[in-house]
């Protein structure tokens, strides 16, 4: 709707000294015409807007102008009131803000609105727990994000899943990612820019040293990066097929999880009134071997073959060192 992107141009030209009309357009997905024509639209009903000719020049908005967006739809209504991902902005130290600005907000709202926004938080509910994971220790994202807006250097003391003991680093925090309930710094470190769980991060210290971002950084686009990088396929990733019985199969269900690639399926053999059909791509190939023997007759991998022959003869080795 036009009346959206009329507010969605004066919102980024609050956020910003100035943009050009292909930088609106791009951001907007609209053509640079279209823009032109919202920037008249804007002019026309009394927005101070303005263009600064040259290179770097672009459309502004006059310092200290503010828009009058209290009436809000419906649907806009219940986005706000009825959110249910506050949790997300607790974990930041942001909760009690949040709260603040939605009652700021409902105390202006028609009753019908805030109704419509009961109703639905009435059949909505948001929980970022994963399945049998102990939620991560989350107490040092606010000084975290502090720091990151900052753009001040910590110095932390950072446990990795490999190391035996926490060890000292002093780290550049570019910004912070929340993943399926669990918090990431994206920092930069010795030269290179590395992802860390905020939750194995065991003491934390604010230092007086700033640093500066890398021209051009965009978080998003380089979490994504790092993201597609890590969910490559490696070498040792397999995927097989296995009948599991249905007595086990939550149990099966539990111990694979931890070691399965993202993204993977696991289908239900509706024929077998006693068994499933799981199909699983496992992180590494002895892992899935290991995990799956410890369920001895109750689990039957099907395929590959080869996966087959190399359970039997690991099933065999042990076998023979118990039996000894």
């Amino acid at each position: 709707m036009k009346a959206d992107r009329l507010l969605s141009i004066m919102l980024l030209l609050r956020g910003r000294a100035s943009m050009s009309a292909r930088e609106l357009a791009d951001h907007l997905e609209v053509s640079a015409r279209t823009v032109m024509r919202d920037i008249e639209a804007l002019s026309a009903a009394g927005v101070p807007v303005y263009a600064e000719r040259g290179r770097n020049g672009g459309f502004s908005l006059l310092e200290g102008f503010r828009a009058d967006v209290s009436a809000l739809t419906d649907d806009e209504a219940q986005v706000l009131f009825a959110y249910t991902g506050l949790d997300t902005l607790s974990d930041l130290g942001l909760g009690s803000q949040v709260r603040q600005t939605l009652d700021k907000l409902a105390s202006t709202a028609p009753d019908r609105t805030l109704e419509r926004a009961r109703d639905l938080r009435d059949v909505v509910h948001v929980d970022r727990r994963r399945w049998f994971v102990d939620p991560d220790d989350s107490r040092h994202l606010p000084t975290l994000r502090m720091a990151a807006v900052r753009n001040q250097r910590v110095r932390m003391s950072y446990r990795g899943a490999s190391d035996a003991r926490a060890k000292q680093r002093t780290v550049d925090p570019y910004g912070l990612i929340e993943n399926g309930g669990r918090w990431y710094l994206l920092a930069h470190h010795r030269g290179s820019t590395k992802t860390y769980r905020v939750g194995r991060v065991t003491s934390l210290s604010v230092l007086d040293a700033t640093f500066e971002r890398p021209a051009g950084f965009d978080l998003d686009a380089e979490w994504e990066r790092m993201r597609e990088r890590f969910e490559r396929p490696g070498e040792d990733n397999i995927t097989l097929e296995f009948r599991c019985s249905r007595a086990e199969e939550r149990q099966v269900r539990r111990a694979c999880q931890p070691m399965l690639v993202s993204g993977t399926t696991i289908d239900t053999d509706e024929s077998g009134p006693d068994s499933v059909l799981m199909r699983c791509t496992f992180r590494i190939r002895r892992a899935a071997i290991g995990t799956l023997l410890a369920f001895a007759g109750d689990v039957e991998v099907l395929a590959p073959s080869d996966l087959r022959t190399e359970m039997r003869e690991v099933a065999r080795a042990a076998a023979a060192t118990y039996e000894a």
